[in-house]
């Protein structure tokens, strides 16, 4: 989801939400199975006697082994068993109060992910997790207090809950609220405190919030204008996976620079863009890549390319966690 900001000199104009959620793969940004595990499943390299004593601690009741089993299980690292138990494994340690599996659970019933869509569900398992001190859990269901999805909707609630979850140093709540300030919605607007807060967001290193912050310099807003340091947030976000930032780092590096290195990384980031899953952006990189193409030698263009296919052939990692 995101909020639309002022435009960004016919770039790309918008601000992003920040919100962990499951899709058909694991896409968590503050959730972590222990990296033994993810290492000796990933690629389907399982280690037996790891998952094996993983499952014994599990039927044993352990709530922490419920839980990675059940993330290992979604993320299709277990077979097709694995993932038919992912949810009764992650049911079992919600159940024992595990603040990691409530929210993926709250996560998959709001979003209709392997589970029939179902947010007042969603927002119980969310609702317990967050008054548990769950930061996570506590951003989340802001979002969803602020549109009135699975819950009645309750702007101030949503606020205190963001402020909550930002204080104790949730990146995404940061960047969320910050936003807020910066549109004046729901709360005064405040560009510098928006900005200042996107940073904090930015520093902890998720690629929406390094996309926000990298915007904010590039347009000076609530913060002095600073392309260099626009285009130092825009590269860490978009090695990160962030679209916006891989098309907005493009176009600065083909509009500020006649550099034939500039004008090859801007193509593999339009190259890169071309293949993403946002329509909009897609369609945009798509238009600008022939007149980039024009002015590069066939060398330059093989490298550009080849660039693009490593970039987009590199495993993806999930790492992060707990209880």
């Amino acid at each position: 989801s995101t909020m639309s900001a002022a435009t960004s000199h016919g770039k790309f104009s918008r601000l992003s939400v920040c919100v962990s959620f499951v899709a058909t793969t694991i896409a968590l940004v503050s959730m972590t199975v222990s990296p033994q595990t993810v290492l000796a499943a990933e690629g389907g390299h399982q280690v037996p006697a790891q998952v094996a004593t993983l499952t014994a601690r599990a039927d044993a009741g352990d709530a922490d082994a419920q839980f990675e089993l059940g993330i290992l299980g979604l993320g299709n690292w277990l077979g097709d068993q694995g993932r038919m138990d992912s949810i009764t494994r992650l049911t079992s340690a919600a159940d024992a109060k595990h603040n990691g599996a409530a929210f993926v659970l709250g996560m998959l019933y709001v979003r209709g992910a392997l589970v029939a869509r179902n947010p007042v569900k969603g927002v119980g398992y969310l609702k317990a997790a967050a008054n548990r001190g769950d930061p996570r859990s506590k951003n989340s269901l802001a979002l969803l207090m602020l549109r009135g999805d699975g819950i009645e909707k309750d702007p101030a609630a949503a606020i205190e809950l963001l402020e909550s979850s930002a204080s104790a140093g949730f990146a995404e709540a940061q960047t969320n609220l910050g936003l807020l300030y910066l549109r004046g919605e729901n709360a005064p607007r405040d560009e510098k405190r928006g900005a200042e807060l996107v940073r904090q967001g930015a520093a902890a290193g998720p690629a929406n919030s390094q996309y926000n912050y990298g915007w904010l310099l590039e347009t000076g807003t609530g913060v002095a204008k600073d392309s260099a340091a626009a285009r130092s947030w825009y590269e860490r976000a978009a090695e990160l996976g962030s679209t916006a930032a891989q098309f907005n780092l493009a176009v600065m590096l083909l509009r500020a620079s006649p550099s034939s290195a500039d004008s090859i990384t801007g193509l593999k980031w339009l190259l890169v863009v071309s293949r993403s899953g946002d329509p909009a952006l897609r369609k945009r990189a798509e238009a600008i890549v022939p007149s980039v193409v024009g002015k590069l030698s066939k060398a330059e263009i093989q490298q550009a390319s080849q660039a693009a296919i490593s970039y987009l052939k590199r495993p993806s990692s999930m790492m992060s966690s707990s209880r």
